[in-house]
């Protein structure tokens, strides 16, 4: 569960990784192999971007309390 922007941009990042690695794979290895090991990953990726989309989904509570 991302808490804070510092968290939110670990998140990105992490995904944009994991999205690489998949780029590199499907230049790689062959359809079965790739299917095979990209479902994981995926599933990975998936999670962390509903945790992005979930925490966007919601005001900044800071700048809720200050009136912004």
């Amino acid at each position: 569960m991302i808490r804070n922007d510092d968290q939110l941009q670990k998140a990105k990042e992490a995904a944009r990784n994991l999205e690489m690695i998949l780029e590199q794979a499907r230049k790689t290895h062959r359809p079965t192999e790739y299917k095979a090991m990209s479902q994981p990953i995926l599933l990975e990726l998936q999670r962390r971007e509903s945790e992005i989309l979930e925490y966007l989904s919601y005001p900044d509570q800071q700048a809720s309390a200050a009136g912004i």
